[in-house]
């Protein structure tokens, strides 16, 4: 009934408790030196016949390892026995002692139950320093020093307060060590051992050690719980918790509108988890935000210096303080390569030809649809797993296989081609080519060929076909589709009409003056009119490309959804089949026990999280969104935890350039799509951010002005091409701005003045 820490079998590793498992986990997965051991689980008796394979050239520690202890949700450390420096003939003596500590005061007051408890059998190391080291600092979250204490001797003196601790500060990067000196020769191995800890967990760490004979031994490692980013079982996440980052609702606050629900969340941690990029796509409250600490993080530990790296990426981001600084915490180089190369070249090969996949992008729609009527057609559990594992689960991946190798280089004009043509000309040239040039996108597909279902030149059913995938909140999976509504597109139809405005005569108006503007730049630069065309061709296809990858991704998740909506209709959960994290719903099929309880507490969570305003465009430290949304002198465009905030001055509102043109007009606030009938013809709307589903408002407005966005943004793109003046990215515009109020927007300049 004992096993060795580093062989546990599996259907007995919940028995052994949280200290067995974590150091097995560490023994089977580091190269860290960690003292051999044994574990015995919880209910278990040791024998003579146990104690006869330990070593007696060695005396052992004997430790508490409660079912509950040291995870990620409760942390009983130092509430249970542990006894030192035992001779094997005073094994069982031992354990029985720990065993006996479950029941005690101090665990009852701390526990409130009783637990059961595995016991650790461990090798001791007699030490010459004992201590703890926590990866981030418990108070601010921040990761750049590993903060640690220690004592001479044993380090069961730290934890009762028996003896004065000394303190240390470590370098993540350089692993320059701040503290005594008797520890400076220990400091560069603990350390490292430190940060493979942090990684191989992927969160915040209290990790005991103790240096022995010169060496250093890491002893036992545990979740910080001030620091957790996702309670599991009650769906309560804070990304601000993890870490001291910076976070932006930058282009993700354009798709994910509304909280993440927690099926969705558990498909964007796969996504980072596949991309070797720890919380890039990050949550508060289930409100998505980018990690920009780890974009920067990445290109630092790649040689770049952290102003170099801010200055690559800074269009993504939105406005930030003048003085602000980027945190950057360390990075795993070799895990971040390791995961782009099974990306980019995975053990099971996409067997599909070049050919074979552009044709499959290409038909990805029509795959998608007969995806969907053989999954409505499944009728069991075990049906709908095994076609999830024969059939499914290879069209998905070959999928992104095509997807990601029709991609290639398609994208870099999207961002470079403004740039280069405004060296030349200057920026009010390149805004003119760059807009009005790319003709109909497939953002811009619902209003325009809606003209063509009420002019006869097309079907509804093909109407449905093309555009019923798209929404507002098309990436959100709990979110019913189009498509799924019998009134879709006559809803559609009756809007369209009452706008009375011809979408098609904007569009030929812009492409006019894009025309006109070529003509101009090429009789100033005739030796450029060659250069200029090949620039707007590479710009015009990056776009195209850019709107029709993010469509064919969009039918990928109505597959997922659907698949998602058959698992709940078979097992009586319906829409509360979203409350389960991706990889449980397969779990849960295969088992057939559906966690109910869980399902609830995460419910309660959900619906709770869609209550909070939106949050600010940009967070970086410790957010606490209760706090936030009490605070009556908040700002929606930024929170910084180090930085008083200053109080929202009147005036101008700035923002970047989003489509060129000036108007003048009365404002329209509006929260979310749901409320685009308040708009009334030539208003200028004010709003967090639009995407897809607020198209059908771009023809009746004079102009568009968001609180997140950036000039590559959903309403910088379609204002260009319809021709509608708009200012993105300000921040904090829904704020300033009131319904009624009377304002200039010059997108040219990026500025709002109120009149």
């Amino acid at each position: 009934m004992i096993y060795p820490l580093n062989n546990i079998p599996e259907d007995r590793l919940e028995l052994t408790g949280g200290k067995a498992k974590s150091l097995s986990y560490m023994i089977t997965h580091t190269k860290i030196r960690i003292p051999e051991g044994f574990v015995l689980p919880a209910g278990e008796e040791v024998s003579d016949d146990d104690i006869a394979r330990l070593d007696g050239r060695f005396t052992y520690a004997v430790r508490s390892s409660a079912l509950n202890e040291d995870g990620q949700n409760e942390s009983f450390a130092g509430q249970y026995e542990t006894v030192t420096d035992v001779k094997v003939p005073d094994i069982i003596a031992a354990v029985k002692e720990v065993q006996a500590s479950a029941d005690n005061d101090r665990v009852k007051a701390y526990s409130g139950s009783k637990t059961g408890i595995g016991v650790v059998i461990q090798r001791f190391v007699q030490p010459e320093f004992a201590g703890v080291v926590f990866t981030s600092d418990v108070i601010t979250g921040k990761d750049e020093e590993l903060v640690g204490n220690y004592v001479r001797g044993e380090g069961e003196q730290l934890v009762s307060g028996a003896s004065n601790a000394e303190e240390f500060r470590i370098n993540v990067v350089k692993f320059a060590y701040r503290g005594p000196d008797e520890m400076r020769a220990y400091a560069k191995t603990l350390g490292r051992y430190c940060m493979e800890i942090r990684r191989l967990y992927g969160m915040p760490m209290d990790i005991e050690w103790a240096v022995s004979g010169g060496k250093v031994y890491i002893l036992q490692a545990r979740p910080i719980t001030t620091l957790r980013r996702l309670d599991p079982a009650t769906y309560e996440v804070n990304g601000t918790k993890s870490g001291y980052k910076l976070l932006t609702r930058t282009n993700v606050g354009e798709i994910f509108m509304k909280p993440l629900s927690p099926m969705t969340f558990s498909v964007l941690e796969k996504i980072n988890s596949m991309l070797g990029l720890p919380d890039w796509l990050d949550s508060i409250c289930g409100q998505a935000y980018m990690n920009i600490s780890v974009m920067c993080s990445i290109q630092v530990a790649f040689g770049k210096n952290r102003e170099q790296a801010f200055e690559n990426i800074k269009s993504l981001v939105g406005n930030i303080p003048d003085g602000v600084e980027v945190p950057v915490s360390p990075f795993d180089k070799k895990a971040f390569l390791k995961a782009l190369k099974v990306l980019f070249f995975p053990k099971e090969k996409c067997k599909l030809t070049k050919r074979e996949k552009h044709d499959m992008v290409r038909d990805l729609p029509d795959i998608s649809r007969e995806v969907i009527a053989r999954i409505r057609t499944i009728e069991d559990s075990k049906e709908l797993l095994n076609y999830w594992d024969g059939e499914l689960l290879p069209k998905v991946k070959d999928a992104f296989a095509s997807i990601l190798g029709e991609a290639g280089m398609q994208m870099v004009p999207l961002f470079s081609t403004r740039g280069k043509i405004a060296k030349i000309a200057g920026e009010q040239m390149a805004d003119r080519l760059c807009g009005g040039c790319l003709g109909v996108v497939e953002s811009m597909k619902p209003m325009l060929l809606i003209d063509d279902v009420i002019a006869g030149r097309l079907s509804k059913e093909d109407y449905v076909k093309t555009c019923g995938h798209r929404s507002p909140s098309e990436m959100e999976l709990i979110e019913p589709r189009p498509y799924e509504d019998p009134a879709f597109p006559d809803n559609v139809i009756e809007e369209r009409r009452r706008s009375g405005v011809n979408m098609y005569a904007m569009l030929r108006s812009q492409q006019q003056a894009f025309e006109e503007a070529l003509a101009e730049f090429k009789a100033k630069y005739p030796t450029r009119s060659k250069w200029i065309e090949k620039q707007i061709a590479g710009f015009r296809a990056a776009n195209a490309f850019r709107e029709e990858i993010r469509s064919k991704g969009v039918y990928i998740f109505c597959v997922f959804r659907e698949y998602i909506l058959r698992a709940g209709h078979l097992n009586g959960l319906g829409d509360e089949v979203f409350m389960f994290m991706f990889d449980e719903l397969f779990e849960a099929l295969r088992s057939g026990v559906m966690p109910v309880e869980t399902l609830a507490a995460r419910r309660k969570t959900y619906d709770k999280n869609l209550t909070y305003p939106c949050f600010p465009s940009i967070v970086m430290g410790r957010f606490e969104p209760d706090e936030w949304c009490a605070d009556a002198k908040r700002r929606s465009d930024y929170y910084i935890q180090d930085m008083s905030a200053e109080p929202v001055q009147e005036g101008d509102i700035r923002g970047f350039p989003g489509a060129s043109g000036k108007v003048r007009g009365k404002v329209v606030v509006i929260a979310d799509v749901d409320h685009i009938g308040d708009i009334r013809d030539g208003d200028i709307l004010v709003t967090t951010a639009t995407n897809i589903g607020w198209t059908p408002a771009f023809p009746r407005v004079s102009a568009i002005v968001t609180d997140i966005g950036a000039p590559l943004s959903h309403a910088a793109i379609v204002a260009r091409e319809f021709g509608i003046p708009a200012v993105v990215g300000c921040g904090n515009a829904t704020m300033l701005l009131k319904t009624g109020e009377m304002v200039e927007v010059d997108g040219a300049a990026g500025v709002v003045r109120k009149v």
